[in-house]
């Protein structure tokens, strides 16, 4: 009797465990690292779905945005930063050589501001001393042989041509260096605004994540973690700062040396839309999802005050031309569905033609940071609630399940700020 029960078991343990594996748009294996799920775990990619820097102000007031790298493990790596415009337009990358267990932080005032300076040089090449429990610099078996050589110049000040360039693309829209002055790669701002992504590489190159040769580059440890804030410190305007983990995207599978054809059982990757035709899935990268639940109150005697920072997945795809990134920023980037609740359970759209589950009329660009009492989401309802939560389904259409990434900001009477993720309600596998 004993062994019937326990084969009854085992025959019931395997049909669970096939009914798992096959399920379409589901992981291969159940085990935990074989996941899309978003977690706060070391990553080989970081996001940071918004920056916003006031370059024009002195430091003591100027808002600015803030981020942190964390090297977890014993080995170096080498951390390759990217920063695009909010239509997802690459301006600027460099890199930052990690020794085994290193910190970098990095100010985007002094980028932008009148420094226009990345880090200073000991924070960032392969010729800092190691520490008592880092490995040697060369210790990474992944590194290329020129990434010695490669990562012992990183830059530090900005050239001033190109630094201007810099800026009036991510407040204009205008940048002269690669595309002339009557072609626009971002949207207008009174600051600087746009996202940043963080990725492990083999070198230390300056290919592009836009670029195919970059995924021949990219490695798949899991071994980043990072942070940022932003900081508004002009008593008058803001006086707050809010603080959050960098969105962390793994590997699947993780670890091996650079350009290697590996097999993935993810539906879509996080840089799809740039990977070699010939291996759409090579960098490995979990997708983000699309589906979000947000929560904001705003207004009331306590002065509250909720954004929407959003991020979303562009159209453009590998080696685009300049003047392609406009779609980044127009009607072509629509959102399926948005629905507020009040405390109330009263749901409210954007206007009677704008159906329960589609929402034609309203468009995103690549990142944004919108108060949620602005004209752009639906009103809050006449109940007189002054918060609740906001259902969002920011895919471009049915047919085209885009990536994104939601944050809710709350401020309060100018002292009080706090910044987390929002509730994702599905992962980017469904």
């Amino acid at each position: 009797m004993r062994m019937r029960k326990l084969t009854l078991l085992l025959f019931i343990c395997s049909i669970s465990v096939s009914a798992n594996t096959f399920v379409k748009g589901s992981p291969a294996t159940t085990n935990n690292d074989d996941s899309c799920d978003i977690a706060v775990l070391p990553a080989a990619t970081l996001l940071l779905p918004y920056f916003e820097v006031d370059f024009n102000s002195p430091q003591t007031t100027a808002m600015t945005t803030l981020f942190t790298i964390v090297n977890t493990v014993q080995q170096p790596q080498i951390a390759h930063v990217t920063i695009w415009t909010d239509w997802g337009f690459p301006v600027l990358d460099f890199n930052l050589f990690l020794t085994g267990y290193d910190v970098q932080a990095i100010n985007l005032y002094d980028i932008f501001g009148p420094r226009g300076t990345i880090a200073p040089p000991y924070g960032t090449t392969n010729e800092i001393e190691t520490g008592l429990r880092s490995l040697d610099n060369d210790a990474n078996p992944n590194f290329i042989a020129a990434s010695a050589a490669n990562c012992a110049q990183l830059p530090g000040p900005i050239p001033v041509r190109i630094l201007n360039d810099m800026r009036t693309a991510v407040t204009t829209g205008i940048y002269d260096y690669s595309c002339g002055r009557n072609v626009t790669i971002g949207g207008k701002h009174r600051n600087a605004a746009g996202y940043v992504t963080i990725d492990v590489l083999s070198d230390c190159t300056l290919t592009l994540p836009t670029q195919p040769d970059y995924y021949k580059e990219l490695l798949y440890d899991n071994v980043l973690t990072g942070d940022y804030m932003w900081i508004s410190p002009n008593s008058t305007t803001g006086n707050y700062a809010g603080a959050n983990p960098l969105v962390h995207i793994r590997a699947i599978p993780e670890g091996g040396p650079a350009g290697v054809v590996t097999a993935t059982e993810l539906p879509r990757t996080f840089y799809g839309q740039y990977n070699p035709p010939a291996n759409q899935a090579a960098d490995r990268r979990q997708p983000l999802p699309s589906t979000f639940a947000a929560r904001f109150i705003q207004g009331g005697p306590g002065a509250f005050n909720t954004h929407y920072v959003i991020w979303r997945e562009g159209l453009t795809g590998a080696n685009a031309a300049c003047n392609d990134y406009a779609r980044n920023g127009s009607s072509e980037m629509s959102v399926r569905s948005v629905i507020r609740f009040d405390e109330h359970e009263n749901p409210t759209t954007l206007a009677s033609s704008c159906l329960p589950l589609y929402c034609p009329n309203l468009t995103l660009p690549a990142t944004s940071s919108t108060e949620t009492g602005a004209a752009l989401f639906p009103l809050i309802s006449n109940s007189g609630d002054l918060g609740g939560w906001t259902s969002f389904d920011l895919s471009h259409s049915a047919a085209n399940r885009s990536q994104n990434w939601v944050v809710v900001s709350m401020s309060a009477e100018g002292r009080y700020s706090v910044a987390f993720d929002a509730l994702a309600l599905s992962n980017g596998c469904q």
